[in-house]
């Protein structure tokens, strides 16, 4: 048997929601991650992560995820 829950029935008490500052700060993470894989010669996962950046992030953060991926 499925039982379907309506969104009134979801208890999100518990559920983390990011401020700005927190999400900037993982953004920050991902491209000093994304600078590592370049350093160890992964483009492919700078790319990945790059692209989050790009999808995630402020202006300053994607411009700057933009100019690492023109150079890879």
């Amino acid at each position: 048997e499925r039982v379907v829950y309506g969104a009134d029935d979801l208890d999100l008490s518990n559920v983390e929601t990011l401020s700005a500052e927190d999400l900037a700060a993982e953004v920050a993470t991902k491209l000093d991650l994304a600078r590592a894989y370049v350093d160890l010669g992964d483009y492919d996962g700078a790319r990945e992560i790059l692209n989050e950046v790009v999808d995630e992030g402020s202006e300053i953060q994607c411009d700057e995820a933009r100019q690492m991926l023109g150079r890879l």
